[in-house]
């Protein structure tokens, strides 16, 4: 379970930014926005190094190394991991707000659709 959560769940989010970067640059073009789609790669920038010390720290387990004591286990996860994670997800949102916000103006609208 630790593998999934320190390496496979940074790549999800990643590939996920990855792909709405894409998305949103298209669109910001053909309406003229401004560049919010380089807020997907300052979130990149902090998911990319939670890859490879997911995996370090996940093969470094059986070697015998010293477990820390549970606070500086819990300070420790939640500096290398969490804060960053949530850096990224946070700059994702403001970016995939920017640029898709428009759509539930469109929900709440009913899609365009008049009813009878």
């Amino acid at each position: 379970m630790s593998l999934v959560l320190s390496t496979i769940c940074p790549l999800a989010a990643g590939i996920l930014f990855l792909l709405l970067m894409v998305m949103s640059r298209r669109l910001g073009q053909a309406l003229e926005m401004p560049g919010y789609y380089r807020l997907y790669i300052a979130s990149l920038v902090f998911i990319l190094p939670l890859l490879p010390a997911g995996l370090i720290l996940f093969i470094a387990k059986p070697w015998g190394l010293p477990e820390p004591d549970p606070e500086t286990g819990l300070i420790l996860k939640t500096l290398l991991a969490s804060l960053p994670l949530t850096l990224a997800v946070t700059l994702a949102l403001l970016a995939t707000v920017r640029y898709w916000g428009w759509i539930w103006g469109e929900i709440r609208k009913g899609g365009g659709r008049r009813e009878p």
